[in-house]
């Protein structure tokens, strides 16, 4: 089996490292990459079906956030998982854009007792469909991703960081495949059964171009596959389905960042949810928000607009109470 050894303080120029600010210095002892903002790609692709990203990681103080790139498309696409002082965190970049508002909870994320101040051994075992997670000489993982996002892991590596964060002693190895399962027809069944909007159309707000969107394993609609992230850019989803007979539900809905809500041509709400410590963590949830609502017999629809102010996540999700649902996606699409 191939391995690839980086120092990291002596052979920076084996990297892309963009404006990330990358450079050698020394923290508690031991020469290192400092590192203020990633992500920082290899110049080679790797062609290693699977494989062991393993470091030396630092976070001097009470914020910062560091770990390994893999799997990169290009500079705005690529699998992300890092070390924060109290976490690791799964945040795949799409367009532009980190995910952590979307990718949450304890298949995307683990709580730690305190990383800050100290080194840590920071180890990621990617497979050609997930990836495990590993702190110093542990043989368990900490966090198993069983689907990453942007699919078979082919692309660059690298490190990533943001605030103050020292990197060392980086290894590649070639390992022994061994797929993950993936939970894919499980996770459908479940959203179904607990009232998730699965299926819409979307567009850019405006633009009348729509798209066929369906939502991830956990929900959630994510407009950050679709669209490059800009302020105060909007995007519009539209859903449409049949009931037999009139009935009353509860709609319950999370979003980030800006949502106004109509259904069946109805406003029914407008509100906010984003990154304000420590009030809001931003993470869309399907419970932020609730609207009784009473459906007629027939064609209802559900159209949303949202607009995204931030680079952490830019999604909705919706449940609308309701049990006996036909979607009608195809015939409003256009």
């Amino acid at each position: 089996m191939s391995k690839l050894s980086f120092s990291l303080w002596n052979d920076l120029d084996r990297f892309d490292s963009a404006d990330s600010n990358v450079r050698p210095e020394s923290y508690l002892g031991k020469q290192a990459a400092y590192l203020e903002y990633g992500p920082v790609f290899f110049r080679n692709e790797i062609s290693f079906s699977a494989f062991r990203l393993q470091a030396e990681v630092a976070i001097p103080g009470k914020a910062g956030f560091i770990g390994f790139v893999f799997g990169a498309k290009d500079s705005q696409n690529y699998e992300l998982i890092y070390l924060a002082p109290e976490e690791i965190q799964y945040d795949p970049v799409m367009n532009g854009s980190n995910t952590w508002q979307i990718y949450h909870g304890e298949a995307y994320r683990r709580g730690l007792p305190t990383m800050s101040g100290k080194w840590v051994t920071l180890a990621v075992e990617v497979q050609p469909n997930g990836a495990s997670v590993y702190l110093g000489d542990e043989v368990s993982p900490r966090l198993v991703i069983s689907n990453l996002q942007h699919g078979t892991p082919v692309g660059k590596i690298g490190f990533w960081g943001y605030l103050t964060t020292y990197i060392r002693n980086m290894t590649v190895e070639e390992i022994q495949p061994a797929p993950i399962l993936e939970k894919g027809k499980e996770d459908r069944k479940r959203l179904e059964a607990e009232t998730f909007v699965t299926e819409w159309v979307i567009s850019p707000a405006a633009e009348n171009r729509w798209t066929t969107a369906v939502v991830e394993e956990n929900g959630t609609l994510n407009f950050n596959r679709f669209y490059p992230v800009e302020q105060g850019g909007s995007a519009v989803a539209k859903c449409s389905f049949f009931l037999p007979e009139e009935k009353e539900s509860t709609l319950s809905f999370g979003f980030s960042d800006h949502l106004r809500l109509w259904v069946n041509e109805e406003w029914i709400y407008e509100g906010e949810c984003r990154w304000q410590p420590p009030e809001s963590d931003g993470r869309i949830r399907a419970d932020f928000a609730r609207v009784p609502v009473r459906w007629r017999a027939g064609v209802n629809t559900i159209r949303a607009e949202v607009t995204n102010h931030e680079r952490f996540g830019w999604g909705l999700c919706v449940k609308t109470g309701l049990s006996d649902v036909s979607f009608l996606t195809e015939e409003i699409e256009g």
